[in-house]
């Protein structure tokens, strides 16, 4: 009996042995299989790595900072722009010296081959006529001096006539900013277009994203117009005094896309905007050349502003009906015209995209004044100008305000005070 007991218990011993046996082969092989996939883990880490290494050199050999101006609203030196071919090549070298000496003062990593593209946008017919008619320039061919030299001054800087449509500079603008911040070639973009607030909703997009926001340097040349000095603290900010003016030039007559007859659609692109442009005089628009309003200007400079208890400008209801206001809007009236007795399209390029002819009268008057309201004012809240016939707060009812370019003016107390 013993012997029984005995021989069942080395029985039982062998089997536990050869349990403990089969499982430590199992637990080997599981170790061996996870040596090899830590193996190729970290191997597949050194090559990540070296392969993020390889990319980010091969941006950085190709890395440039992007500068982008509205020549409109940025304008150079009065001393730069007089001195021709000369003043021109020397506008470029001390904005791209300019622009080097800001960016290697603000970011330690920047590559010394940084390479420097700048892009100039005007308007250049109605920019050369502003230099004459503040005496900076003699001619209107003067301008092209300027131009020429800035153009030879550099590879990568170019000074351009983006035509004379309302939109065409705003819209190059855009859409070279765009592009610089898409590419991730573009260490920085240095945008400069301070006195648009237009470009506020352009730059408000990128106001949260982090690495956007740390790529864009504001250039600051005229004062920052209210929308955009509203953002310019959440952007990195620079001012070139040796280059820019930092006051705009008195008496121009800007294209901006806010000042005139509303485009027929809520957004308009750079080929929609020069397909606008003036090219000839054409036969209806000189019949009415030289007509004069013989009766009382629609809006008299002496009714003042009216403004509630803020100090903002509140402008009385109108009374339009939806249906007069599309009524009008659809026959495309020139608004400085049937509003204002005068157009500034006709006086600088002898046509106008828009209809003249007898100006308009009664509830078609108020209904055009409606339209004109639907474009905000450059100057918003603020405006100071009685003949001003542009819009001062959202005219839509409950609007959807992030979307809206009204931007900031919307809600505004109506009840006037003074």
């Amino acid at each position: 009996m013993q012997e029984e007991q005995k021989a069942s218990l080395i029985e039982d011993l062998f089997k536990h042995i050869e349990t403990l046996s089969h499982k430590l082969s199992e637990a080997e092989q599981t170790l061996d299989e996870k040596k090899v996939f830590i193996k190729s883990v970290k191997q597949d880490n050194v090559d990540m790595v070296k392969q993020i290494v390889d990319l980010k050199a091969e941006r950085d050999k190709h890395c440039y900072a992007l500068v982008v101006i509205d020549g409109d609203g940025m304008p150079f030196l009065d001393e730069l722009v007089g001195g021709g071919v000369e003043g021109g090549q020397k506008a470029v070298g001390l904005l791209r010296q300019a622009v080097l000496e800001n960016l290697r003062s603000s970011d330690l990593n920047l590559p010394h081959h940084l390479k420097v593209i700048v892009r100039v946008y005007a308007n250049l017919r109605g920019l050369a006529k502003a230099y004459v008619d503040t005496g900076v320039l003699g001619d209107r061919d003067d301008l092209d001096q300027f131009v020429r030299g800035f153009n030879m001054g550099d590879q990568l800087c170019d000074f351009v006539d983006a035509g004379n449509g309302k939109e065409c500079a705003d819209e190059k603008v855009k859409g070279c900013f765009q592009l610089g911040l898409d590419d991730v070639h573009c260490r920085h973009v240095l945008f400069g277009g301070s006195t648009d607030n237009g470009y506020a909703r352009l730059l408000g997009s990128h106001t949260t994203v982090h690495a956007n926001r740390e790529r864009i340097v504001l250039v600051e040349g005229p004062p920052f117009a209210q929308e955009l000095a509203d953002l310019k603290e959440k952007f990195s900010v620079v001012s070139f005094d040796n280059v820019f003016r930092t006051q705009k030039l008195p008496n121009i007559k800007r294209r901006v896309s806010f000042r005139l007859t509303p485009p027929s659609t809520p957004s308009v692109g750079y080929a929609a905007a020069a397909a606008r442009a003036p090219t000839a005089p054409s036969s209806s628009s000189s019949s009415h050349a030289g007509q004069q309003n013989s009766g009382t200007t629609i809006m008299s400079a002496a009714a003042g502003v009216s403004r509630n208890k803020a100090g903002q400008r509140v402008d009385a209801p109108l009374g339009c009906n939806q249906r007069e206001i599309v009524t009008i809007k659809n026959r495309k009236l020139c608004n400085n015209f049937h509003l204002l007795g005068w157009c500034s399209f006709l006086e600088d390029h002898g046509s106008c995209l828009h209809e003249h002819g007898t100006r308009v009268t009664g509830r078609s008057l108020l209904a055009l004044r409606a339209v004109a309201r639907l474009s905000p004012c450059y100057s918003g809240l603020d405006c100071n100008d009685p003949l001003c016939i542009l819009g001062h707060r959202c005219p839509r009812e409950n609007c959807a305000v992030n979307d809206c370019k009204f931007g900031t003016l919307h809600n505004i107390d109506t009840e006037i005070v003074h």
